[in-house]
């Protein structure tokens, strides 16, 4: 259990929180539930406690994540100056914070203070941070933040209930992938008793599908191909977005979806970026593979059953076959 074996840790953190007043949480680029909410949460608790929290992410908040509470409070920059304390929320890596040199520069300053909550492997940001409370077997950050937000006594109210509940939630695909254990399904029955709204939860994150959404999910599931090693992949353009009337956040779920084949050792989902980019999502449910040994190869990271990697380069149909082209 985290508490049990970092307590000392934990200790040092809380009592930084309880000493400066002016916290900044940072949210990673292109985010996700288990971020926003873990984020929202300490916010929240912040907020209680007469502290002057404010949040940051580099991007726009996806629209199944709206209805977590405090996100339309994010900011898309601030001076990071004005803050005694950042605290980087379920970061994989310094890059995917968006403010890398900036952040590197606020690590060096006198008197600042870094602390990084996290469940992906060692990165870049352990060696930056002040404090490291990452914990690579729990399900999801906001698993983390449950259990400091318990240590430093916190009283949880419906609404911090239901962000925390929400990162459990997408973390794990609705409790169905292979890092829902028993804790986290604990974790989630209190949550829920304390008025966590699991329905408004699955009605946002996995019933909220537009006509559009759906129409790219097809398309991407019409073109899925099984290679002589089991994995499952499957490829999205920019002129299937544009054809769809999608966006690049309707195609959150499909991998998952895509690792749903029977007897699949691993799936993967190519898709462009509207940089120019092609963008990687790698998922797996065998205990047998680690997708972030793959997704490290082309300069990505993340976790043994969910990666992902980005690089420069365009998706081309040649003979009824997709291939990448390097730019």
């Amino acid at each position: 259990m985290l508490i049990n074996k970092q307590k000392s840790l934990l200790n040092k953190i809380i009592s930084k929180f309880t000493s400066f007043d002016k916290i900044l949480l940072m949210i990673h680029e292109n985010p996700d539930g288990d971020t926003l909410a873990a984020a929202s949460a300490l916010f929240l608790n912040f907020k209680k406690n007469s502290k002057n929290p404010a949040m940051v992410c580099r991007d726009l908040v996806p629209k199944p994540f709206m209805f977590l509470p405090a996100v339309d409070q994010i900011h898309h920059d601030l001076l990071f100056g004005d803050f005694e304390i950042i605290v980087v929320i379920d970061c994989g890596d310094l890059r995917r914070t968006g403010f890398a040199d900036r952040l590197k520069k606020f690590a060096c300053t006198k008197k600042k203070i870094l602390i990084n909550i996290d469940h992906h492997p060692k990165n870049d940001l352990h060696k930056l941070a002040s404090y490291n409370l990452v914990d690579q077997n729990a399900s999801s950050t906001a698993e983390i933040v449950y259990e400091l937000l318990l240590k430093m006594g916190a009283e949880l109210d419906k609404d911090m209930a239901t962000a925390l509940l929400a990162g459990l939630y997408t973390d794990t695909g609705g409790f169905k992938h292979a890092n829902t254990s028993a804790k986290t399904l604990e974790i989630a029955a209190e949550l829920m008793r304390l008025g966590g709204r699991i329905k408004t939860i699955s009605r946002n994150v996995s019933l909220n599908r537009s006509i559009a959404s759906m129409r790219l999910w097809g398309l991407a599931l019409s073109r899925m191909r099984r290679n002589s090693m089991g994995i499952v992949s499957s490829v999205v353009t920019r002129e299937d977005l544009e054809k769809c009337e999608a966006v690049e956040e309707d195609l959150a779920g499909v991998v998952n979806l895509i690792n749903s084949v029977p007897d699949s050792r691993a799936a993967i989902l190519f898709y462009e970026t509207a940089d120019g980019k092609i963008r990687a999502s790698l998922r797996t449910e065998s205990d047998d593979v680690d997708v972030s040994r793959l997704a490290a190869l082309f300069g990505g990271g993340g976790h043994k059953k969910a990666s992902g990697f980005t690089i420069d380069g365009r998706l081309q149909l040649d003979k009824n076959r997709w291939q990448i082209v390097l730019n």
